[in-house]
């Protein structure tokens, strides 16, 4: 089996290999559609965003918080004591951070790993600000801020479908006192924030050069490319909807329907972050699945009454 499987992925990558020397100006076009998207609709919305995400993470603001929200959190959800850390840590920084800090409380024994297993599932946000410039290229601001907000509130429900009894463990949520200055901390964080997006830049170019070879290869009409585009990755898609030709209502079904799915580069990354940990990927991908049902149907139901 696994020799099949190594002959499967070796003949992928030889067809790969020789679609790119086919279809070089493709390529060469895509990287370069890449980096320009990249660098003026991912790069100045989520720049910033991470960087404020790292201060908060390294002063002590959560902690206050934590220990007045975090006894309702873990009814309404049945997970352990420092889950609404991780869960707000999540809206913050957004996916696929929300994955690397569940990773690191469980190193630090924050969490336990049924509660981790129960969270990847419901802390995948997009970033607010990304999501706010990339779709009000298309939609009014009432529309965008309806499907932002749907986006998030999706989570909510899909953490109380999937609670059930587990065995988390109550870990005491402790006080650190960092006593770092902002000032020390900002070096670090646009250090950190430039590696992440470059992680990012990556896989939006490998994306999109996959993307529009195959389109290339298919020849399909403009709906199927707009989803066949969010499927891989969703900033190359969102950004073009507004080229499509059809009722408003179709595009805000299908913008929040691939916001919700995330694209298989952002399922790329979630792999590559809870590689060698108990960190199940099918909790996440069961979770996307979900995220678009719900997100779909409240979205009907909001526009409908």
């Amino acid at each position: 089996m696994k020799n099949f499987k190594d002959f499967i992925i070796f003949c992928f990558l030889l067809l790969f290999v020789i679609l790119i020397f086919k279809y070089n100006t493709i390529v060469n076009d895509s990287v370069i559609s890449a980096v320009y998207l990249w660098l003026y609709k991912v790069f100045p919305s989520l720049f910033i965003m991470f960087i404020l995400n790292e201060i908060i993470i390294k002063t002590n603001i959560l902690y206050n918080i934590s220990i007045i929200i975090n006894p309702l959190f873990n009814k309404m959800f049945n997970t352990s004591n420092n889950s609404f850390e991780a869960f707000l840590l999540s809206v913050f920084s957004g996916t696929p951070s929300s994955a690397f800090i569940l990773k690191e409380m469980i190193n630090n024994n924050k969490i336990d790993i049924d509660s981790a297993n129960k969270l990847i599932s419901f802390t995948y946000f997009s970033n607010p600000l990304f999501l706010y410039n990339i779709l009000s290229i298309t939609f009014n601001k009432c529309i965008t801020i309806k499907i932002i907000i749907i986006h998030y509130l999706s989570n909510i429900i899909i953490g109380l479908i999937l609670r059930k009894n587990n065995n988390s463990k109550n870990y005491d949520i402790k006080y650190i006192n960092h006593n770092i200055s902002i000032i020390k901390i900002i070096p670090t964080a646009i250090k950190n924030s430039i590696n992440t997006l470059l992680m990012i830049l990556g896989t939006i170019v490998f994306y999109m050069i996959l993307t529009n070879i195959l389109l290339k290869i298919l020849n399909l009409n403009i709906i199927l490319s707009i989803i066949l585009k969010g499927f891989f990755e969703i900033t190359q898609s969102l950004n073009i909807l507004n080229i499509l030709n059809t009722s408003s209502i179709i595009k805000e079904i299908i913008a929040i329907s691939i916001i919700s799915f995330g694209g298989l580069s952002i399922h790329t990354q979630v792999l590559s972050l809870i590689d060698n940990t108990n960190i199940y990927y099918k909790n996440f991908l069961i979770g996307r699945i979900l995220h678009v049902l719900i997100s779909t149907f409240t979205y009907l139901m909001c526009s409908i009454c």
